[in-house]
């Protein structure tokens, strides 16, 4: 007992000389009401500032913090190392264990959740199902948020969220899918039809009415196309990955003709979406590893090319415009050649 009031001595008496601190700190900037000091203090203790400034208006910049021998994150950073450091492989398969558990963990708190929202969203926005893909997007930002950061360069070249558009982007891993939620844009993927087998998350697709497609089957394919039309043509955008499957290597593989098709034929707009990084977290075909990443992951939106654009220039030419502004924000050794 005699201990603590002793200590309770002691902050009593620290006390004033805190509240006396924070009185002339706030004396000085002249944040309480009357008790400004006079002008020529001011013009010594404060630098001159523009009329209606405060300190809360503005924090000081401070450089990140990186430890000592460190470098800046380059954009070859997001490139699939040609050998991992040893070790790195068990680890990497309890990431990816880790992170199925928290995305099945979520699941089973967010499917249910969708499944009763349902009858009122197909009432309400049948078409779109903003709701459940407002729902998706808190999910995948969940998710990923233990295990890697999503960094979205130039979102100002995304279109409204009203608008209906062709979102083209390439294709390096599972987790292009988690992170282009990051965009905070309502769409629709075209994904292979097994997806919807995956527990919780195939439902969870479901209800949000993305587009499947089997690849070998040509009457899928024929209804996929159809399906994407119809839904441009009610304002629902939708996202593709033009290449077909995922590279190997994080370096663009031949595009196909399909999304250029859609957006012609339901006259919207095209915007070329460049990933960056997911590769280097999940390589392709390594869906039981998650590797960490300092840089993690980077999505670059490329200015958009406009319906009129879309509707006069030849499927071929347009494709390769979408294909070139894709691959400009590769880093260098995953760009083109040009051709000799």
């Amino acid at each position: 007992g005699q201990h603590q009031s002793e200590s309770r001595r002691e902050s009593l008496g620290i006390m004033p000389f805190g509240v006396a601190f924070a009185a002339a700190s706030a004396f000085a900037i002249g944040d309480v009401p009357g008790l400004r000091p006079p002008a020529q203090l001011r013009a010594r203790w404060l630098p001159q500032q523009p009329k209606g400034w405060s300190p809360l208006h503005q924090r000081p910049h401070r450089a990140p913090l990186r430890l000592p021998g460190s470098r800046a994150i380059s954009d070859e950073d997001y490139v699939l190392p040609a050998k991992r450091v040893a070790g790195h492989g068990p680890i990497a398969v309890l990431r990816s264990v880790s992170l199925a558990v928290v995305l099945f963990s979520l699941g089973l708190i967010f499917c249910p959740f969708l499944f009763v929202s349902l009858f009122f969203v197909r009432r309400r926005d049948p078409v779109r199902r903003r709701f459940i893909d407002r729902a998706l997007q808190l999910w995948a930002r969940m998710v990923v948020w233990p295990f890697f950061k999503v960094k979205v360069v130039n979102p100002e070249n995304l279109l409204p969220d009203s608008e209906s558009c062709v979102y083209v982007a390439n294709h390096q891993s599972f987790m292009d899918i988690l992170s282009v939620y990051h965009l905070s844009r309502s769409f629709k993927f075209i994904s292979k039809d097994s997806i919807l087998k995956i527990p919780l998350v195939g439902w969870a697709m479901g209800m949000a009415d993305h587009v499947t497609i089997q690849r070998e089957d040509r009457k899928s394919q024929m209804q996929a196309f159809k399906s994407s039309i119809s839904k441009l043509q009610n304002g629902c955008p939708i996202f593709v990955f033009p290449e077909g499957t995922r590279s190997a290597d994080g370096a663009l593989i031949k595009f196909k003709k399909g999304p250029i098709a859609m957006a012609k034929r339901a006259n919207v707009p095209v915007v070329p979406v460049t990933i960056l990084g997911t590769g280097r977290v999940m390589p392709p075909g390594k869906e039981y590893q998650v590797f960490y990443s300092p840089a993690g992951v980077k999505i670059v939106v490329h200015p958009h090319v406009s319906a009129a654009d879309v509707e006069k220039e030849d499927a071929d030419v347009l494709l390769e415009r979408v294909r070139v502004a894709i691959d400009s924000a590769l880093p260098a050794s995953l760009q083109s050649k040009p051709a000799s």
